[in-house]
């Protein structure tokens, strides 16, 4: 008796292969890492992630309320929360 092969689909081709699948959620998984309280500079965060700078910066836009601007546009910080973001942010300002 022959053995039944589980046949690959879409949704199985997309997180192999899609960098739009791929690269954001990696991005999330380094988020939930850092835990609520945690955060790390935007290069080393996504290095740690195996996220080069010009594949973090096409999909940052969807984590811009996990990150704060410092050293006035020059440097990223990612958080492990969007609450601990604004925090910082309005630290920042204050």
């Amino acid at each position: 008796m022959a053995s039944k092969r589980k046949v690959k689909t879409f949704d199985d081709f997309k997180p192999a292969h899609v960098k739009a699948h791929i690269v954001p959620a990696k991005i999330k998984a380094g988020i939930v890492a850092l835990t609520k309280n945690g955060w790390e500079y935007e290069t080393d965060f996504l290095k740690s992630l195996g996220v080069s700078s010009i594949e973090g910066a096409k999909y940052r836009d969807g984590f811009l309320d996990f990150i704060v601007t410092v050293n006035g546009g020059k440097k990223r910080v990612y958080c492990g929360s969007k609450a601990l973001a604004a925090k910082m942010t309005e630290a920042l300002l204050s």
